[in-house]
């Protein structure tokens, strides 16, 4: 694990532009805490950013390789390999010579042997680039659901990459600027695959390559999902189900450094740690879950959360005798402005999700005190259908656009995602359901089908890949940018692409063939964990309650709309931020009701520590 950045421009000499690359790197100092590297080249310049995870991370990147002492290639590698040690054999197998350079010396001598089709013998998560010094081309490469970040700059003559987009930025030559486009991006979740939110700034990707040359930058796909008719019984399909789970579980919780489990009592987190209790990986497992101070005596249910966390965690604890921490978090944690301001850059944008974000880096801090690789129940939801939007309709934008905002609209009472203290006139320019439709519209018609499926069968595939390829995406960086931030190497088991293809195949009756939610996942949980988690209704991850954390975020939103040189406060309709000063009380009880107030600070907090040109 760790961070990549990197430099190429044709027009310019770059050898002596390692102070540049190193302050971009710098930027990622704690995705990468335990080393740095540069290496630069007339018209390449290359860093990288370590965390040390496993048996080779200790070897120094930018690796290089030479012959004859002239530079032949050099290679930048973030993530992990599953199948590092074959990979090793069969190249050792062709005559190459190895050295122990882990994972970048595996993928710069995979791209020497196979050319460009190397990435498609790679299992794992990852993102890399290699700079052939021959050809004067670099190779950036990203795993095939794009769970390792990884964004680039086009620039006249060459191009920037890094892990970050504050990487990115703090480049002299980058000014950040967000446009109408990235702020419907933003409003929405869009989590359009290729788009970086910011002006210029793109995503390579998920299952995709690029090639730069000095004549510009082309893409390719090397995978996508595939696309046939499931032919198995519900018996054989619930068996095959539990095998992959329990091979993503297996091959994700080999690390030479401690590894634990973020475990919430819900059932994604839960079959985790219960499929790696049956695999053996470690005795006693090692697990965390965040919390509140008073939370269970506090709790109210609402239409989100039925339950709170604690019983459910205890009862899995108890049945896999794991070492269990609770992290308990007061509401001067959550409001501790080093913590939020260290959530709001371990994301790079701003967000509504506000204490969840903040607790999130929170319990990954503290989890890193003993561990330094965690294991997480993310995207289960989009992989076997169980996000709480999933089924949601309403009147007007009903079947338009995002499921996800159509479910924001029916609770918050508008469609603007946090949007809702924003310009009405604002809101109109952005025209976010029509941006919302366009961007389904993409999803669906590239969506994978087979030939002569059924209405019924066809939607549910297309619902199934936006939520993969959409919704997962700012799910995704959630966790990953969040524990990354934190110094910890999060991996999610659900998000194996093997086990992915085979369920995103797998018949929607089958999925859900007992009418409840993640019908298969639970089918394929028994005996792993308890039966009253299996039989859990979903409840998405805690937040706070404490009528203290509201009254803050109050008068910060006060603060902030009286403050001449704040400079989210033109975009906003003073007269509903006022209506919402005038009634605190609207902030109590349900998340939904402060999630504007949650991205209006954080959106007025991110424009003044990045910098960001508002062109919208």
């Amino acid at each position: 694990m760790s961070g990549i950045v990197g430099w190429i421009d044709y027009r310019r000499d770059l050898s002596r532009a390692a102070p540049v690359v190193r302050a971009m790197a710098a930027t990622m100092a704690a995705r990468g805490p335990d080393g740095e590297g540069v290496w630069t080249s007339r018209h390449a310049a290359l860093g990288h950013r370590r965390l040390e995870v496993s048996g080779y991370d200790h070897v120094d990147q930018p690796f290089v390789f030479e012959v004859d002492g002239q530079v032949v290639a050099t290679a930048v590698f973030s993530g992990n390999l599953d199948n590092l040690a074959e990979l090793r054999t069969v190249l050792a197998s062709t005559g190459r010579r190895l050295r122990d350079g882990g994972e970048a010396e595996i993928v710069l001598h995979g791209y020497l042997e196979w050319g460009r089709d190397c990435v498609s013998r790679m299992a794992g998560v990852f993102a890399f680039a290699v700079w052939d010094a021959r050809a004067r081309e670099l190779f950036l490469g990203r795993d095939r659901l794009g769970l390792k970040p990884l964004y680039y700059y086009e620039l006249p003559h060459g191009i920037l990459f890094a892990s970050e987009q504050k990487a990115l930025i703090a480049h002299p030559l980058v000014t950040p600027e967000l446009d109408r486009e990235g702020l419907a991006e933003l409003l929405t979740y869009a989590g359009t695959p290729d788009h970086g939110v910011l002006r210029g700034f793109r995503k390579l990707r998920g299952g995709h390559v690029a090639v730069v040359r000095e004549s510009g930058v082309s893409r390719s796909r090397y995978w996508q999902l595939s696309a046939y008719h499931h032919d198995t019984d519900l018996a054989a399909t619930v068996e095959r189900t539990r095998e992959l789970l329990l091979d993503a579980v297996r091959a994700q919780s080999r690390a030479a450094a401690p590894t634990g489990f973020l475990l919430s009592g819900g059932l994604d987190s839960s079959v985790v740690v219960g499929l790696a209790a049956k695999a053996g990986a470690g005795t006693p497992l090692r697990t965390y879950t965040v919390t509140f101070a008073g939370y269970d005596e506090q709790f109210r249910p609402d239409f989100v959360r039925g339950t709170p966390d604690g019983p459910y965690v205890r009862a899995l604890v108890e049945f896999v005798g794991a070492e269990h921490r609770d992290i308990v978090l007061a509401t001067a944690d959550l409001l501790d402005p080093v913590a939020r301001t260290s959530a709001l850059r371990a994301k790079d944008l701003p967000s509504m999700l506000g204490d969840m974000n903040t607790s999130l880096y929170l319990l990954c801090l503290a989890a890193g005190d003993h561990v330094k690789v965690a294991l997480s129940g993310e995207t289960a939801d989009s992989v076997f259908g169980g996000n709480v939007y999933g089924a949601e309709e309403t009147g007007g934008t009903a079947g338009r656009t995002f499921p996800w905002v159509r479910f924001h609209e029916k609770h918050a009472g508008h469609h603007a995602m946090g949007g809702g203290l924003f310009s009405r006139d604002l809101l109109a320019r952005l025209d976010l359901v029509e941006y919302g439709a366009d961007r389904c519209q993409e999803s669906f018609a590239e969506t994978p089908q087979p030939d002569d499926v059924d209405p019924v069968e066809r939607r549910a595939r297309q619902d199934t890949y936006l939520q993969l390829t959409r919704w997962a995406d700012s799910q995704l960086a959630h966790s990953e940018r969040n524990a990354m931030a934190a110094g910890l190497d999060v991996r999610m088991p659900f998000a194996d692409h093997r086990l992915v293809d085979y369920v995103f195949n797998v018949p929607w009756q089958l999925k859900s063939f007992d009418g409840k939610g993640k019908s298969l996942l639970r089918a394929a949980a028994e005996g792993i964990v308890p039966d009253t988690v299996l039989n859990r209704p979903k409840s998405p991850f805690p937040v706070s309650i404490d009528p203290a954390y509201q009254r803050v975020l109050h008068e910060e939103l006060s603060r902030v709309a009286n403050d001449p040189a704040s400079p989210a406060a033109p975009l906003l309709e003073l007269a509903t931020v006022r209506e919402r000063l005038a009634t605190p009380e609207a902030l109590a009880g349900s998340w939904v009701a402060r999630t504007d107030v949650e991205m209006v600070l954080a959106f007025d907090q991110w424009l003044r520590e990045y910098g960001v040109r508002l062109t919208c």
